[in-house]
């Protein structure tokens, strides 16, 4: 678990032979006194190469803790806990690194690259459980990871060092969710059928919007059957459809422009998240697809509509993780392939260039953009009805 890396003990072992062969003429000579301390000597060079060969190899790194979840500017504390073993270590050098997205509280930050280091201090005796909590600042979004772990251990006896630096699997991480800015007009409720007044719960459904599928109840009319599941199980399944009061709204950030990333990648991120913390306030069900490439099918971020504190995180977390260095796909391709899906969402909401009016067009709901802060209704922008 630990790679080490140790200083050369070359003088130690010539100085252990010269003591041996002097030791050895000694006793030979009858100087049995001075052959005694020889053998002192040896024993102490022995004890020496025990400690250097062994020191750190039986300390154990616990990086467990369970996932915190911040918001930036938010603090909060790293805890880190080191077990030893047999071998005492005395003021050993501690160097931790982490990914870019805090500053350390009451201590100094030193910069590597995209990394930051914490150094300090430690001591532990034989069997010793030592905890070391770092006090930090959230700054900047993302998944907060400690990326390495090197402790200087010097030899206890005074002469010579030993490098650790820890191979293992660093299991710790903080998620820290984007900032917020505000969006103005939020879409109104969309779906007033069959009535005038919005509510949260109908009686009536959506026969265009799907919803999947449920074993037979005795009731269920011959419509609602979905002969093609009896086809291929054998068993009768009865068609759900979406309610039709119920309102759904489905992200779309492009964070891209033309070819190349937009200039505005925060601030669509910013603006994104206060969409869904207000949608979540609102227990309103929202889904978000951002058109980064995945390997999974769709070939791109996407989260279905749903509500909750779950899928409100899930849905922070994806906008968190976005990177300049993502690989991108064309908008249209994401509005393209949203069509075909028939998302059950009765409102679209695009943040970020808009793309082609044509894809915009093959979306089943109203399509709403964001510009300049506030939120608008695309079609009565363009003259489109």
């Amino acid at each position: 678990m630990w790679l080490e890396a140790r200083s050369s003990n070359r003088h130690i072992l010539v100085l252990e032979v010269l003591t041996f062969i002097s030791g050895l003429l000694f006793f030979l000579g009858s100087q049995f006194a001075v052959s005694a301390v020889f053998i002192i000597i040896l024993i102490f060079i022995r004890f020496y190469l025990h400690y250097s060969q062994n020191a750190g190899s039986d300390l154990v790194l616990v990086d467990e803790e369970p996932v915190e979840r911040l918001t930036v500017n938010d603090e909060s504390e790293w805890s880190v806990v080191f077990k030893n073993g047999k071998y005492p270590l005395r003021n050993v050098s501690l160097t931790l690194g982490f990914t870019n997205h805090a500053v350390f509280m009451d201590h100094e930050t030193e910069k590597a690259g995209n990394a930051i280091h914490w150094n300090g201090h430690l001591s532990l005796d034989q069997y010793e459980e030592v905890r070391i909590s770092i006090p930090f600042e959230a700054i900047r979004r993302g998944k907060m990871k400690m990326v390495s772990c090197q402790l200087y251990v010097p030899h206890l006896f005074g002469y010579g060092y030993k490098i650790l630096q820890y191979k293992g699997h660093f299991k710790q991480e903080k998620r820290i969710y984007p900032e917020i800015e505000k969006v103005n007009l939020l879409p109104v409720p969309a779906s007033q059928k069959p009535g005038e007044e919005a509510a949260s719960f109908s009686l009536y459904e959506d026969l265009t919007l799907p919803a999947g599928t449920r074993e037979y109840r005795m009731g269920d009319t011959m419509q609602r059957i979905n002969w093609s599941a009896f086809a291929k199980t054998g068993q009768l399944q009865t068609n759900l459809y979406e309610p039709v009061i119920e309102e759904k709204y489905m992200l779309i950030l492009n964070v891209t422009y033309k070819h190349a990333k937009n200039i505005h990648f925060e601030k669509f991120i910013k603006q994104a998240a206060y969409i869904m913390t207000e949608a979540h306030r609102k227990n309103q069900p929202f889904g978000l697809c951002v058109n980064v490439r995945t390997k999974a099918s769709p070939n791109f971020y996407f989260i279905a509509p749903d509500r909750g504190v779950s899928h409100t995180r899930r849905c922070l977390e994806m906008l968190s993780v976005l990177s300049l260095g993502d690989a991108t796909l064309p908008v249209n391709v994401l509005l393209n392939q949203l069509a075909i899906m028939q998302v059950p969402a009765t409102d679209y909401i695009l943040i970020g260039d808009i793309g082609s009016a044509e894809r915009l067009l093959s979306l089943k709901g109203r399509v709403w953009t964001v510009s300049g802060g506030a939120t608008g209704i695309w079609k009565q922008q363009s003259g489109i009805h």
